[in-house]
């Protein structure tokens, strides 16, 4: 019985330990890379359980959740993760994405207004939350948030992008395509072409 004890003890004791953990944590990370997110939730579980204090297993393993289709798992996985780390930025910016994805753009605000707080220069968050906003059909804010990342970083296609997306929504083809020149200008020829395909399906729909 003693030494069944010793044994157990030594086996619970191992199987909580950052390096089991870390080798779980990188398992998982390379299934990741590989595409087999089934498997990789297997072992970043199992990181997540050998040490539950690690924000970043957790974070990892909602991005995992979310890979999968199952966004509340990734969002309860991200929200633990940051109970335990509250400046975590990149978690904040993964339950954004998560709220974003099921229609609760309320709570997808929150987060990213949160991790802008965070991380005030980094252009994509402005992005993001300009995203959310439109979503809503606050077109001031989004405009405004999408301007915000155009000050930070004034070759920002994502945000010239959205801009000629809301304009178009609010009816405007003329500041619409005046973002498809500045696409056209930064060589982004891929969106530019998808925002004059919206424009000219627009105008088409109207005369």
């Amino acid at each position: 019985m003693l030494n069944r004890y010793i044994f157990n003890r030594f086996t619970r004791d191992e199987s909580h330990s950052p390096v089991v953990a870390q080798e779980h944590f990188a398992a998982g990370m390379r299934l990741v890379s590989d595409g087999l997110y089934p498997k990789a939730l297997v072992e970043l579980k199992l990181a997540v359980r050998a040490n539950p204090k690690s924000a970043e297993a957790r974070v990892e393993l909602g991005r995992t959740y979310h890979k999968t289709g199952e966004v509340q798992k990734a969002i309860k996985s991200y929200i633990s993760a940051l109970d335990l780390k509250p400046n975590f930025v990149e978690a904040y910016t993964d339950l954004g994405a998560a709220y974003n994805e099921l229609g609760d753009f309320v709570n997808a605000l929150k987060a990213y207004a949160r991790a802008i707080v965070l991380a005030p220069q980094e252009p994509e968050l402005r992005n993001d939350l300009g995203l959310a906003y439109f979503n809503i059909g606050s077109y001031a804010e989004a405009i405004k948030a999408f301007r915000q990342a155009l000050v930070i970083d004034p070759d920002n296609a994502r945000a010239h992008y959205s801009l000629g997306l809301v304009y178009l929504d609010l009816n405007d083809p003329e500041l619409a395509r005046a973002e498809h020149d500045e696409l056209k200008n930064l060589d982004e020829k891929i969106l530019a072409f998808q925002l004059m395909d919206k424009i000219q399906r627009q105008a088409q729909q109207a005369s």
